[in-house]
């Protein structure tokens, strides 16, 4: 794939930043995805809604968080030293989640990489604009996205018999081992800002002061806050089906450990064809038209689940959502920069990454209190649940249609 002149540090410095695309892809699928709802419903005996309340909790203080670090980022005109210690925090909690048991630590942990893991999204977003001009924002992103996916199977694949010969929770430091891998050659390859003071006198008191007023003016910012409530909601789909996926193709097409890590796989391999596929498509038509085209794809994909029959219709909707999802993340991260101003960008990410945990922290929560609240339904319980997340999306769509199209 083209991408075009890249930015300051050359192709080299584009490849090395997309290559943490693929380490916290492999985060995301094996820890998120894969093991951790399993292992906690199918072994320890809990229920869904305890992976929802750790999950959720996490995202409340990385929402308050986000724009904070990003304020601090601005401040200081740098993103790596931020990003390179989030990034060995999460690595740090995930190696610790290979202890097991008890469900109590277990979920702790995941907590806490959680919580790392988002934070470091603030800093990496925004170090888009450090490996890609406005020519090929698009294309940068997508490629970043699409070799995540990629390496997202090769963990996969690297992290499975792992799990099959020593069970579970000895995926969790074989999963942060490749994430650590994967991170450094954006923490050293990656061009930042002037060497600036990461911290000084007063500063705290004036990030939270201009935190609260960007906050102010977000509304007033053309077509932004319309986009965060959309993102907002969209999200709180998305985010929810990639937690629980492995769960509903289990509970309700009755899928074995090993079919889910082929459904896996399958949809990583569409989610790479979708995020090359929307690269180019959002440099010809805008981020927005291309973020509708992946929205459809998930509302096709959420209506299927909901109505499969059994496990053949459930194969379909890997490919579909997988696709989307890789779209998806292309056309979000780059309408969000284009709507955003330069001098605000790290801050402002940090709104955007705010507003996604909140939706985080709902989805989830409204997932849980369905199959528990039906729980005595059995499968039923996870159709209701797609259900309340297929009106989440097209609520989003909905509010989406007056975000300015650029």
């Amino acid at each position: 794939m083209s991408v075009g002149r890249a930015g300051a540090g050359g192709f080299g410095a584009l490849f090395a930043w997309a290559l943490y695309d693929l380490a916290n892809t492999a985060f995301s699928l094996n820890v998120v995805s894969r093991y951790v709802p399993l292992l906690v419903v199918e072994d320890l005996g809990r229920r869904d809604l305890d992976v929802s309340v750790a999950y959720s909790g996490a995202m409340v203080l990385v929402a308050f968080a986000a724009p904070l670090l990003g304020a601090l980022s601005d401040f200081s005109g740098r993103r790596i030293p931020f990003l390179a210690a989030a990034t060995l925090l999460c690595v740090g909690a995930t190696a610790l989640m290979g202890l097991g048991r008890p469900a109590a630590l277990v979920l702790g942990l995941f907590a806490i990489a959680t919580f790392f893991y988002q934070s470091a999204l603030v800093f990496y977003d925004a170090l888009l604009a450090n490996v890609s001009d406005e020519s090929n924002r698009g294309r940068a992103s997508g490629f970043g996205i699409a070799l995540g996916y990629g390496g997202a199977i090769m963990s996969l694949y690297a992290v499975s018999p792992v799990a099959e010969r020593w069970g579970k929770a000895a995926a969790f430091p074989a999963t942060a081992a490749i994430f650590l891998v994967f991170a450094l050659p954006c923490l050293v390859m990656v061009p930042d800002g002037p060497g600036g003071a990461l911290w000084r006198r007063g500063l705290a008191s004036a990030t939270f002061a201009r935190v609260a007023a960007t906050l102010r003016r977000v509304p007033r910012m053309a077509g932004l806050g319309r986009f965060l409530i959309a993102h907002f909601l969209y999200t709180d789909a998305v985010n929810t089906v990639i937690l629980f996926m492995a769960v509903y193709v289990t509970k309700v097409g009755a899928f074995t450990s090993a079919e889910v890590t082929r459904l896996l796989a399958l949809s990583t391999i569409f989610a790479i064809a979708g995020a090359f596929g929307a690269g180019p498509l959002i440099d010809r038509i805008g981020a927005k038209r291309a973020l509708y085209a992946a929205l459809a794809g998930w509302a096709v994909g959420f209506a299927i689940a909901l109505a499969a029959p059994g496990k053949g219709a459930l194969w379909l909707v890997g490919p579909i959502t997988g696709a989307a999802l890789g779209a998806t993340w292309a056309a979000d991260r780059v309408l969000m920069f284009r709507l955003a101003p330069r001098a605000a960008l790290g801050e402002l990410y940090g709104v955007y990454g705010m507003v996604g945990r909140f939706a985080a922290i709902t989805g989830p929560l409204v997932w849980g209190a369905v199959v528990y609240a039906l729980e005595d339904t059995g499968a039923l319980a996870y159709r209701a649940a797609i259900g309340a997340l297929l009106v989440m999306l097209l609520a989003g769509a909905w509010v989406l249609r007056r975000v300015p199209a650029v």
